[in-house]
């Protein structure tokens, strides 16, 4: 099993291959066009395969550092991994891990970072084999409704480190605002003239390589909608 660059005039094939597996037709289509925006705007198309068998695919992302000079590329970000209904496994995941540090010397680069959501949540103990770590957990919650934010912010201080970052989405006649806070009281003024908190956004570095654990103990406490980690490259 390997990973393999698509050529343009095969991402259709190698995107609908795997998204009609998973998703209904109505997501497929949505999910192909951001994808297909990505690749317009630069990111690469790599297809996990057996053979001649597409087991999956991951949307790579080269990001550049402006403050670097000598280099065009100092991060690949895989922000995409879609696998086939039934092709989760460790050798895939290993694969995965493998083949994008091999792309490190394609691109000379030293640093990747992997980026897997809930659903993906099974590659995360075989990334860390590989040698990546976690550096960032994001948890996100959706209040019921906006009375919750007061609740979940002391929840949140009880379940996380004290170093976390908490953000907070607002919502006002189909405007969005985003703001940083730890009590609610820091945005009162906002709520009075009517902004409406949706979401909430918890960033922090784990504490410890039991990442999964980490994510698992907090979710009895507050039940997370969606969260994704960030795995790193080790140089």
């Amino acid at each position: 099993m390997y990973l393999k660059k698509v050529d343009s005039k095969d991402y259709e094939h190698t995107i609908q291959k795997t998204l009609k597996t998973i998703v209904s037709n109505e997501e497929l289509e949505d999910i192909k066009e951001g994808i297909n925006l990505e690749l317009e705007e630069g990111s690469y198309l790599y297809s996990i395969r057996d053979e001649k068998t597409i087991i999956g695919f991951i949307v790579i992302t080269p990001l550049s550092n402006e403050e670097l000079e000598n280099r065009k590329v100092d991060i690949l970000s895989v922000d995409e991994i879609y696998i086939q209904s039934g092709k989760h496994g460790v050798v895939v995941a290993e694969t995965l891990a493998r083949g994008v540090l091999e792309l490190r010397n394609v691109y000379e680069i030293k640093q990747v970072d992997i980026i897997i959501s809930q659903s993906e949540s099974w590659i995360g103990d075989v990334l860390q084999d590989n040698g990546f770590i976690c550096v960032e957990i994001k948890l996100e919650k959706i209040l019921p409704t906006p009375n919750n934010l007061a609740d979940v912010l002391e929840l949140i201080r009880d379940c996380t480190p004290i170093d976390r970052i908490v953000q907070v989405l607002l919502e006002k006649e189909e405007e969005f605002r985003a703001e940083i806070l730890e009590d609610i009281e820091e945005i009162e003024e906002l709520l009075v003239e009517g902004w409406i908190p949706v979401i909430v956004i918890v960033t922090y570095e784990p504490e410890s390589l039991k990442v999964q654990d980490i994510v698992d103990k907090s979710n009895q406490i507050i039940k997370w909608d969606d969260y994704s980690l960030v795995y790193r490259s080790e140089e």
